[in-house]
């Protein structure tokens, strides 16, 4: 299995094939729009050498060992699980939890944390239902001439279509704000939403996850037979937003790249009829069996060090959440190291498998953990990611790591040395910190985030640097070390 991994991770990039207006077998090469990804992923790729170096201050000494191309290597090891379902034929593919790419995942950590000297635990849960897109083709039709959307893809949890499929009369409406549905006939009709990134692959301003413009729940509501989503990103991708209004009114919603809905417009432009047809099947799945796994190390007192990663991820899921794993285990090869005595804290790793399908076992873990003796709780998620920009019609790529949403809870003092070791290890955030924790409120801790390229096929390891993956984690490391040299009720203390 190593060597296929392997040879996967190292020459696998999926790059999906656009279809021609004609819709025929060697047809002319479609016309596309601007540079765009994954499809120039040659043109727009950055090399890792390519970004600029943090330099360690002489204080930052200890944490020099700490590698990014090491970190790299295990983001391809582990994206390469997804490319092996993708080669599998899986049309809904990636690590999903319950799965055999599941269990590949849980076994490459899991042995990684063995050999590193931590104890390993395995807890099996049961999930009760996990919704799951069996199958799918859309296609639209204009002068009697069939075009496949091949980047077609449903959003999470959006309603099927009947067996027999659904056909009905593309009507563009552009961003889908209120003033774009008036006077327009939608019932019935294939609606067409151009929809931005704000800012990544989940939130997007049609969804009502935005709160911008509420455009898919507007058209179910006002009877559309299906929505297409053209996602404004340069290029032939992929797209999984997940949280489909449209579902509880019976509409299926669906995704396409913007090459194949910038050819669709192109025709709704010069006037002529188009006809969108659409077959989804989905799945309930039941009782999917899963576990989560721990790995341990004890220190030098039962107070604990709690980190957390989910290992779940849709498409290749490079940065989402292969880059968090990653960390984590360079993480733990740092402190594996280090005498039992030195190490104040005990460190404890939960791998959880189900962070997009629910979190089953994540939150029964949580809410019947003994928080009592966690001194810092820290959640590994997309720690590295290749700033984007849209410049003109190309999608444009950068040496220069994207700056994190973040949330750190605990005492004042706690939240400044967050602050503070980001900053002095070249770790960008948001101006504004994000509310909410990712694990737990019961124990001071933190998190960063990226969150542009994830749920997308644009989540490859091309766009995870390795200098982002270094940066962070020589600045966890930190915090971490520092939390440790407080007590339980300096980590605690209130903020009011």
């Amino acid at each position: 299995m190593k060597n296929t991994l392997l040879s996967l991770a190292l020459g696998a990039i999926c790059l999906l094939s656009v279809n021609s207006l004609a819709g025929e077998e060697g047809s002319a090469k479609p016309k596309t729009y601007g540079l765009g990804l994954p499809r120039d992923l040659e043109t727009l790729s950055i090399a890792d050498e390519a970004y600029p170096h943090w330099p360690l201050r002489k204080e930052q000494a200890a944490y020099a060992d700490v590698s990014g191309a090491r970190m790299k290597e295990w983001v391809r090891k582990i994206s390469a699980i997804s490319l092996r379902s993708q080669a599998d034929g899986n049309m809904y593919w990636g690590r999903l939890p319950g799965t055999v790419y599941d269990v590949m995942t849980m076994e490459i950590m899991t042995d990684e944390f063995k050999r590193l000297g931590f104890v390993t635990k395995r807890v099996p849960y049961v999930i009760p239902s996990d919704w799951t897109p069996k199958f799918w083709e859309a296609s639209y039709t204009v002068d009697s001439k069939p075009v496949r959307f091949e980047s077609a893809f449903p959003v999470g949890k959006t309603a099927p279509t009947p067996t027999q499929g659904l056909t009905a009369e593309a009507v563009w409406v552009g961003i889908g704000a209120e003033p774009d549905f008036l006077g327009r006939e939608i019932k019935g009709k294939a609606v067409v939403i151009y929809s931005t990134f704000v800012p990544g692959g989940r939130s997007h301003s049609a969804s009502s996850r935005a709160r911008i413009f509420d455009a898919n729940k507007r058209a179910s509501e006002m009877g559309a037979a299906m929505v297409i989503n053209v996602m404004a990103v340069p290029g032939n991708g992929q797209f999984n937003p997940l949280g489909a209004p449209s579902a509880k009114y019976g509409v299926p919603l669906m995704t396409i790249s913007q090459d194949e809905g910038f050819a669709l417009r192109d025709v709704l432009g010069s006037g002529k009829k188009v006809e969108i047809s659409l077959k989804l099947d989905i799945e309930i799945r039941k009782n999917i069996k899963t576990a989560n796994v721990f790995a341990t190390l004890p220190g030098a007192s039962d107070e604990e060090v709690v980190i957390a990663a989910h290992t779940d991820g849709f498409f290749q899921g490079s940065m989402d959440n292969a880059s968090g794993l990653a960390s984590a285990l360079e993480i733990a090869r740092f402190y594996a190291v280090i005498p039992q005595a030195e190490r104040p804290r005990t460190l404890v790793f939960l791998l959880f498998p189900d962070h997009h399908h629910g979190e089953v076992g994540m939150k029964a873990w949580e809410k019947n953990y003994n928080w009592d003796k966690v001194a810092l709780a820290l959640t590994l998620e997309h720690n590295s990611q290749t700033q984007l920009y849209w410049y003109n019609d190309d999608l444009m790529t950068s040496n220069t790591i994207g700056a994190f949403r973040w949330n750190a809870l605990g005492s004042l003092r706690f939240i400044n040395i967050v602050t503070d070791t980001l900053r002095e290890y070249g770790v960008s955030i948001y101006t504004e910190m994000n509310p909410k924790p990712k694990l737990t409120r019961q124990a001071p801790g933190f998190h960063i985030i990226d969150h542009v390229i994830y749920h997308t096929t644009l989540d490859i390891p091309e766009l995870v640097p390795a200098e982002g993956m270094q940066r962070s984690t020589r600045a966890f490391l930190s915090i971490i070390d520092q939390a440790n040299s407080l007590s339980l009720e300096e980590l605690r203390a209130s903020t009011n």
